[in-house]
């Protein structure tokens, strides 16, 4: 399946549940009777809810990252970080295996707010 019949795919079920959770709230029946009545996973109901609720900001999105062929590994560097992440602008975080998550939390924060 491709990337774009995917993307459509998404799209139907959004709607698809959007419509029938709209339905629901109308319909002043629970979500449990909704559900039986339309024949509907209660599950996803649920999750579709919820997911569909959530303010914009607040919804996953998943961003590409591209890797570039080039990439050069400083044994040294590798050997006390975990992980290290050079942002465009020259910005590089380094996560050891010690690291701290409420450090992280804060910085990573810190630099959505920028």
């Amino acid at each position: 399946m491709t990337r774009q019949n995917i993307q459509k795919d998404r799209k139907r079920s959004k709607r698809h549940w959007q419509a029938h959770i709209s339905a629901q709230k109308k319909s002043g029946l629970s979500r449990a009777a909704y559900c039986k009545e339309h024949n509907l996973s209660y599950y996803a109901a649920t999750y579709w809810n919820r997911k569909l609720s959530l303010p914009e900001q607040e919804q996953t999105n998943l961003v590409p990252v591209r890797f570039s062929s080039n990439i050069e590994i400083n044994p040294a560097q590798t050997a006390r970080s975990g992980l290290k992440v050079i942002l465009p602008n020259k910005i590089a975080i380094e996560v050891g295996d010690d690291f701290s998550p409420a450090a992280l939390t804060k910085l990573l924060t810190a630099l959505e707010r920028n």
